[in-house]
C-alpha cells in the first residue's frame, strides 16, 4: 500500500477528493484516511507540522503493510528559480536542527530519496507538462520565514526547497526498509517573507481559527498577504491534484504488481 503524508488538511485537500474513503482513523492528533483510488489501496495520513511525525509512521505500520511512503504538501522555495506552484521532487532529504538562524547553515544529517520513484516523479511530471525540480530539500524544525534566510539556506546548501516533515518520513521509512520520495508543491517563493506562525495551526494540521483571528486583529495590515498566500497554496494543491492520479496508477501497474 502507498502511504502518502500531508502536514496540513489544506495539503491534503489535493488527494482527499479524488479517492474513495472507506475508512477514518484517529491516533493522537494526527488521522489516517484508508481509501481507494480506481481500486488501488492508498492511505493518506494527516499528520500535523513537524517531526512528530515519527511516532505516527509507527501506529500507522501496526495497520498497514506499507510499500512506499511519499513525503507529500507544500514547501518553500530557498532558489529564485524554484517559483509558486512548481513541483520539487526530492534526491535526497537534508536535515538542520538549528534553533536560530545566522549567517551559517548547518546539515546535521543526509538521506537518500528513492531512485526509481523518483524518476518516475520526473518523468510524469514532465508528461503531465507541469513544471517540475529534481533536486534536495532541507528539512527544519521551525517554519523558516524570511526571505534572507532562505536564501542563505540555498547558496550554502545544495538544497532547492525546505520543509519541517520529510526528513522524519524518510528516516522512519530507511529504518523499517520501505522506500520513500519527497514530492510536494511550492507556495511560498524564495523572494517573499512567510507570515504564517505555529498558533495558526493545530497540532493535528487543522487552521486554528482562535489563533489565525488573533493575529490578524493585531496585525490587520497582513490581510492582504494572507489572501495571497491563500491564492499561492490553491496553485501548490493544483498542481499535486494533477499529479498525483497518473503516479500512482503507474506506481501499481507497473512497479507493485
Amino acid at each position: 500500500m502507498i502511504s502518502v503524508f500531508f502536514a496540513v488538511s489544506q495539503e491534503l485537500a489535493c488527494l482527499k477528493s479524488q479517492v474513495n474513503i472507506v475508512k477514518k482513523i484517529r491516533y493522537a492528533h494526527a488521522v489516517f484516511y484508508q481509501a481507494e483510488f480506481h481500486g488501488f489501496p492508498i492511505t493518506l495520513v494527516q499528520s500535523g507540522i513537524g517531526k512528530n511525525v515519527s511516532d505516527v509512521i509507527h501506529h500507522l505500520s501496526k495497520c498497514f503493510r506499507i510499500q512506499l511512503m511519499v513525503s507529500s504538501g507544500f514547501a518553500g522555495s530557498v532558489n529564485p528559480g524554484v517559483g509558486v506552484g512548481d513541483l520539487v521532487i526530492g534526491k535526497h532529504v537534508l536535515h538542520s536542527s538549528q534553533e536560530t538562524w545566522g549567517e551559517a547553515i548547518t546539515v546535521d544529517a543526509t538521506l537518500s530519496c528513492d531512485t526509481s520513484f523518483a524518476e518516475l516523479a520526473v518523468a510524469l511530471s514532465s508528461a503531465d507538462n507541469l513544471r517540475s525540480h529534481c533536486g534536495d530539500i532541507l528539512s527544519v524544525d521551525k517554519i523558516v520565514r524570511k526571505s534572507s534566510i532562505k536564501k542563505c539556506i540555498g547558496s550554502q546548501t545544495s538544497a532547492i526547497a525546505v520543509d519541517m516533515e520529510s526528513f522524519a518520513i524518510g528516516e522512519r521509512a530507511t529504518a523499517m526498509g520501505i522506500p520513500f520520495v519527497v514530492v510536494r508543491a511550492i507556495s511560498d517563493g524564495a523572494d517573499e517573507d512567510l507570515e504564517i506562525y505555529e498558533d495558526m495551526v493545530t497540532a493535528g494540521g487543522d487552521v486554528n481559527i482562535p489563533g489565525t483571528m488573533s493575529y490578524l486583529l493585531k496585525k490587520p495590515h497582513r490581510i492582504p498577504y494572507l489572501n495571497r498566500l491563500r491564492k499561492q497554496t490553491r496553485s501548490a494543491t493544483n498542481t499535486l491534484s494533477v499529479f498525483f492520479p497518473n503516479f500512482i496508477t503507474q506506481i501499481y501497474n507497473s512497479l507493485l504488481i
